[in-house]
């Protein structure tokens, strides 16, 4: 199986610990990156906040989609 990759929808990769801003707002880490588990999931992104709070998101609120 392919390795994930996040996508921005201007067409640039983020790598795992590369940096995206979350709800185009607030500066995150990408931390992790699911892939879909079918056509009906878009996939989870973990990310981590500059003070060090994780979340996982869905890759739309980093404008990104995952591209297997």
């Amino acid at each position: 199986m392919p390795k994930p990759r996040l996508v921005t929808y201007d067409g640039d990769t983020i790598p795992v610990e590369g940096s995206a801003f979350l709800d185009g707002n607030f500066p995150v880490t990408v931390t992790n990156i699911r892939p879909p588990y079918d056509d009906e999931d878009t996939g989870a992104v973990g990310i981590r906040f500059e003070w060090g709070a994780t979340e996982t998101v869905d890759p739309v609120r980093l404008r990104a989609y995952i591209a297997l």
